[in-house]
């Protein structure tokens, strides 16, 4: 189900508080998952990588991604070990990442990213800097947000 319509304000509110999105990115047969910054726009995700590695090599070949983000998550505990439970928020999707060689593209995805840890703060980028990195919009295909309350 996708839940970036449906839930937009219970997504936004998560993705604002989240600071670590896991992407899932599959090898042939082997899966592969990384922690990494993001930002956020326009129904899309950003992140960024150096220009050589694991990801970016994998990506190239398959650029299917899942992606999972959670906040406020905390264990419940109970004197019975069964009725223990957890408190939390979480986004679980999937989409497909496509790498921005616009220079314009490449700097808008940065710009997200450090608008998401940064609000209101505006940074150059370091011309060199920006030929070793690059920059990933994922097109968001399907969204499910989950919310536990604990008990």
């Amino acid at each position: 189900m996708n839940h970036w319509e449906t839930k937009r304000e219970a997504v936004e509110k998560l993705m604002q508080d989240a600071t670590v999105v896991r992407l899932a990115l599959c090898d042939g047969e082997q899966p592969y998952v990384v922690p990494v910054n993001f930002g956020v726009g326009e129904g899309k995700l950003y992140f960024h990588s150096g220009a050589k590695g694991t990801k970016v090599d994998i990506l190239s070949r398959n650029p299917r991604v899942a992606f999972e983000m959670d906040a406020d998550v905390t264990v419940v505990r109970h004197p019975e070990a069964c009725h223990w439970s957890m408190k939390y928020r979480s986004l679980v999707g999937t989409g497909i990442a496509r790498l921005l060689t616009d220079p314009a593209e490449k700097k808008a995805g940065l710009d997200r990213l450090m608008a998401h840890h940064a609000p209101g703060e505006a940074f150059p980028y370091d011309e060199k800097m920006m030929t070793v990195t690059h920059v990933y919009e994922i097109a968001v295909e399907h969204l499910h947000y989950k919310e536990a309350k604990g008990s």
